[in-house]
């Protein structure tokens, strides 16, 4: 079996054909420039994310505080409500005599 130099393989490479080493040397710039953005924020992410955790903690024990505050002012508002309609019975019961013998 004798082959020509003119025939050619089926399994060799055309001038147009490139090997993907060849392809993985020649990255554009922006490739590059986005592959180094990518590393930059997966190592900004982290500290981000921890830095949004500390925020979310302190709204979140400050939020507590506020409710622990408005459940005390409700109560308080309950006794006072509770007071004023006592003074009001008294008042109203004080007066009651006194607008019947009027009457008279």
């Amino acid at each position: 079996m004798c082959l020509r130099s003119s025939e050619s393989f089926p399994y060799t490479r055309t001038p147009t054909m490139r090997s993907a080493s060849y392809h993985n040397k020649r990255k554009p710039k922006t490739q590059t420039h986005l592959r180094i953005l990518n590393l930059t924020r997966r190592r900004i992410l982290p500290r981000a994310e921890k830095k949004m955790e500390m925020r979310n903690l302190k709204l979140f024990l400050e939020n507590q505080s506020i409710r622990r505050e408005n459940e005390a002012l409700k109560k308080k508002a309950l006794l006072l409500h509770q007071e004023n309609n006592a003074l009001f019975s008294l008042l109203h019961s004080k007066l009651s005599p006194v607008s019947s013998s009027f009457l008279q």
